[in-house]
């Protein structure tokens, strides 16, 4: 996945590490850090409430482009096959 679904999807995973390791008690605001980057980002309750957001999605953008250059030759050619054309 080279989409914007996959990076949603590590986030959620990041956000499901924090909440399973219980470091949501203490650091609420990472989990709202995640969900601004997430779909439509922060609802306006949440902006009132969290002023000092940083949306997530740029670090986790990086770090997923840096693990896939070498893979995209591949994905390309991956793509077209399964697709038969670009239309």
């Amino acid at each position: 996945m080279k989409t914007k679904k996959s990076i949603d999807f590590l986030l959620f995973k990041k956000a499901y590490n924090i909440i399973s390791n219980k470091e949501h008690l203490t650091y609420l605001q990472k989990l709202v850090n995640i969900r601004a980057s997430l779909n439509k980002g922060l609802s306006e309750k949440l902006a009132i409430a969290f002023p000092n957001t940083i949306p997530e999605a740029e670090s986790v953008f990086d770090q997923k482009q840096d693990n896939n250059i070498s893979n995209t030759k591949h994905w390309l050619a991956g793509f077209v096959t399964g697709e038969g054309c670009f239309l």
